[in-house]
């Protein structure tokens, strides 16, 4: 692995944006998923989390626990920043030249698509656990019920869409230079510095060739005296 082209750092700034390439991603469809659904989940929660059963104080939906509500928004929150972060990092990834940027790009990329997968793992536990123990009674005219099962679900979404961002990472952190970021650069420059490569031909000539990969012409089978015999010599006067 040559270390001027790990992480696609050889190809720095040579290609330009493209908008297309770039929303059409994978990676980029991922990370708007989970952004959309860190929205649904702390905006449930805000909207429709908390109840008022004959008092002024707010009761969590959640089994009337403070915390699952709590635990919800701040997972919620902190994932909607961070792929807000790394949808811009995404965009700046190809001009950075810098080999150790690059790196500490794609491993703070591993470490929090693992650490919020985890998260969301433990959200949906503890949210499910709660709204399993919830009394119907406490829920009069069953206020805050569909609130609860789409927080709950989309808790289980995020844990998908973290997790395949999570193997993405470790995917590119692990392959170097193998793996490109993005679509548009997946493929290499033709190099410059390969050797001309000389091809034979029957009647003694040879053919010059600066494409390593293209195939010698005129491959057809021919008898192996007649490549042997050297060319015949003009007689000198």
């Amino acid at each position: 692995m040559e270390a001027a082209g790990a992480y696609g750092a050889r190809k720095a700034g040579s290609v330009p944006f493209d908008p297309v390439a770039f929303f059409t991603h994978p990676r980029t469809i991922l990370r708007l998923l989970s952004w959309v659904f860190s929205i649904v989940v702390f905006s449930c929660i805000v909207n429709e989390g908390y109840i008022n059963i004959g008092s002024e104080r707010l009761l969590c939906v959640f089994n009337k626990n403070a915390d699952a509500c709590n635990y919800g928004m701040t997972v919620g929150v902190a994932c909607f920043l961070g792929s807000i972060c790394f949808l811009i990092l995404d965009v700046y990834f190809p001009s950075m030249s810098n080999l150790n940027d690059r790196k500490r790009a794609v491993l703070l990329d591993l470490i929090f698509s693992g650490v919020a997968s985890f998260l969301w793992f433990v959200g949906f536990c503890f949210l499910a656990n709660q709204w399993q123990a919830t009394s119907p009674d406490e829920l009069p005219l069953a206020q805050g019920s569909d609130a609860a099962r789409a927080i709950i679900a989309f808790c289980f979404f995020s844990i998908l869409s973290w997790a395949v961002l999570t193997l993405s990472a470790l995917r590119r952190y692990m392959t170097g230079s193998k793996t490109n970021l993005f679509t548009w650069q997946h493929l290499d420059p033709p190099p410059r510095n390969v050797r001309a490569t000389p091809y034979p031909i029957p009647n003694g000539g040879t053919i010059v060739t600066t494409n390593p990969y293209q195939a010698p012409p005129f491959t057809e089978t021919l008898d192996p005296q007649k490549l042997t015999q050297q060319r015949p010599v003009a007689p000198a006067f």
